[in-house]
């Protein structure tokens, strides 16, 4: 009986009607909130380059590299094609992305002729209370996964040498591109990996020359455009001390000693984005860092070790949060999951070492940055939590296959 329901429900279809209906109760769930919303830079540069045709964040100010530009131009492409319901419009848009990100999920399995590892995922990342709200607020994780994934797709193609067209290297270069121009955190590994292409002869060095090419030139246009307007060279953004500097603030983190920065104090500090250029704040954000960490370097370690909790549980400001919606809504579900994460990196040492050094890669990638910035907002685990579900999924098939409770295809 267990067995006959565990494997009607592992089906494409099945997972489809279940993604349908947590589309509607999305649009449902946004439609009864009147589509409210969070926004923040992204906004703000999106606005302005509808409105003005300039890349800013306060006119006051000027241009900016503070955000780099796939976001803020998919968000003003939407403002500018609907000035009257862009929240709404986007919020939409966003239900909509998230609807294929399970079917990408398929897309991949099925590469491994692993199409039950696929579904099971999709069937965690509809259930996931964290990114079944994240699609209503505005922020890059809602097309950083799906350009993520997309680019997943076709690495495993060429690296399985699944295709039939050498076209496939620059389709591979202008995703790359892509996703290197969405979210800086991704960059490094993604660097090693296609680098992994030639050393293991996946690729030969004439290709592999073509990949690296194609993917600067259509990277080039946003260097090129920093260089024309800032007269320097900028290849990602702005932003390094900023984060730094928050990352001592006082609302960001739970350990007194980390505490270095009065929010009262930041909050002059930041006031100071509204008339003092980006590269101006940067030389005031290291100073006031360096004040605060004067004699106290000791902290630095302390805190990268609160960070990583932080982001591997929930941020500062759910930490001492244990109402039903916190504790249920997230807190629990994260758990859990790092608990399956556990037990999936067990077995993948003992049975597939090769995913289990990518796994370990993937996960030092995403929490160095925010051990050494910091880890003030959900997103940053959103960002590549679902890889965590892809992980559990493997172990889940593989134990239900050994209890023979899955049938083997």
């Amino acid at each position: 009986m267990l067995k006959k329901i565990i494997n009607n429900l592992l089906q494409v279809k099945i997972l489809l009607i279940f993604n349908i209906v947590i589309f509607i109760a999305k649009f449902i769930f946004s439609y009864k909130n009147k589509f409210s919303t969070n926004c923040f830079e992204d906004w703000s540069i999106a606005s302005n380059i509808a409105k003005y045709g300039v890349y800013l964040e306060f006119i006051e100010v000027g241009s900016t590299a503070y955000k780099l530009p796939v976001y803020p131009l998919f968000l003003s492409a939407i403002i500018y094609l609907f000035p009257k319901n862009a929240f709404e419009s986007i919020i939409i848009i966003q239900h909509i992305i998230y609807f294929f990100i399970p079917i990408l999920f398929i897309l991949i399995a099925r590469l491994f002729n692993a199409e039950k590892i696929g579904i099971l995922t999709g069937f965690i990342f509809l259930f996931s209370p964290a990114y079944f709200f994240y699609s209503n607020i505005i922020e890059v994780t809602n097309v950083f996964i799906p350009v993520l994934l997309i680019w997943i797709y076709f690495y495993l193609k060429i690296y399985l040498k699944n295709y039939k067209t050498n076209y496939i290297y620059i389709l591979f270069s202008l995703i790359t591109a892509i996703l290197f121009l969405t979210q800086i955190v991704v960059v490094p590994i993604s660097i090693l990996l296609i680098i992994y292409l030639l050393i293991s002869k996946k690729l030969n060095f004439k290709n592999w020359i073509y990949i690296v090419v194609f993917s600067s030139v259509f990277y080039s246009p946003w260097i090129i455009r920093n260089y024309m307007v800032f007269d320097r060279f900028i290849p990602t953004k702005t932003p390094v001390w900023q984060n730094i500097y928050l990352s001592y603030t006082s609302s960001v983190n739970i350990l007194d000693d980390v505490k270095l920065i009065l929010d009262k104090n930041s909050e002059e500090i930041f006031r100071l984005r509204r008339q003092v250029s980006e590269f101006e704040m940067e030389k005031i954000y290291k100073r006031e860092t360096l004040k605060a960490l004067d004699g106290k370097q000791n902290i630095v370690l302390l805190k990268m070790a609160q960070n990583v909790l932080l982001l591997w549980y929930v941020p500062s400001r759910y930490y001492y949060d244990n109402s039903l919606k916190i504790i249920f809504g997230r807190k629990f579900f994260v758990c859990l999951m790092n608990v399956f994460t556990i037990l999936s990196l067990i077995y993948l040492y003992k049975n597939n070492k090769k995913l289990f050094y990518l796994s370990i890669l993937v996960f030092i990638n995403f929490t160095m940055p925010y051990a050494i910035g910091h880890a003030f907002n959900t997103r940053f685990k959103l960002d590549f939590e679902w890889f965590q579900y892809f992980l559990v999924s493997y172990f889940v098939i593989y134990k239900l296959k050994s209890f023979r409770l899955l049938n083997i295809n």
